[in-house]
C-alpha cells in the first residue's frame, strides 16, 4: 500500500471503470484525463488535508502491478475532525483472493494509528454481498440504513491493532 504515482494511471483505469466494479458504486467511472488529474492531485496530497479523500494505491509485491486502492475521506467539520469514511475497490481478477481483506486491515490500522482517528465508517450498497461481509470481517458494524446503503462503523478503542 503507498501514495498513487501518475505513473499507476494504466493500472487504476484498468479496474476504475469496470462495470464489476462500478456495479456498486455512485458516479460515473473516470476517463482518462480525469484519472490522470486524481492520480497526480493523491500524490500530492498532504497527509492532514481536509474535505479531501485520501487514496491509497494497492499493488502486488511481485511486479508492482496496482490492482485497487482504500481511501478514507477526512471532513474539515469540527464534530467531525477525529473520524473518516473509509472505502475500498479493487480489480475484480482479484475478488476474493484475500488483497482487500489484508490491504483494510493495514489501512485501518494506518488510519488509527498514524492518522489519530478515533472512529471511522464506510457506506456500502445492501445488494454488495461480499463488500459488506468484507466489512463484517473487519469488526464493522452496521449503524443505519439509508434507501438502499447500508453504514458501517468502527472505533478505535476496539480496534487490536491501534
Amino acid at each position: 500500500m503507498r501514495r498513487f504515482t501518475a505513473g499507476d494511471l494504466a493500472d487504476f483505469l484498468a479496474y476504475q471503470a469496470d462495470p464489476v466494479v462500478r456495479r456498486h458504486l455512485p458516479g460515473e467511472p473516470m476517463n482518462p484525463a480525469e484519472a490522470a488529474g486524481f492520480l497526480t492531485a493523491q500524490a500530492a496530497l498532504g497527509e492532514d488535508a481536509r474535505d479531501a479523500w485520501h487514496g491509497y494505491a494497492v499493488r502486488l509485491t511481485a511486479g508492482g502491478r496496482v490492482i485497487g486502492d482504500v481511501g478514507v475521506w477526512l471532513s474539515s467539520r469540527p464534530d467531525q475532525a477525529d473520524s473518516g469514511d473509509v472505502g475500498f475497490q479493487f480489480h475484480p481478477e482479484f475478488h476474493g483472493l484475500g488483497y482487500a481483506g489484508e490491504a483494510m486491515r493495514l489501512f485501518l490500522t494506518h488510519v488509527f494509528g498514524t492518522l489519530g482517528l478515533q472512529r471511522v465508517t464506510a457506506s456500502c450498497d445492501a445488494a454488495n454481498a461480499a463488500s459488506r461481509a468484507l466489512l463484517e470481517r473487519l469488526g464493522m458494524r452496521p449503524a443505519h440504513r439509508s434507501g438502499t446503503d447500508l453504514e458501517y462503523g468502527r472505533r478505535r478503542d476496539d480496534w487490536p491493532r491501534a
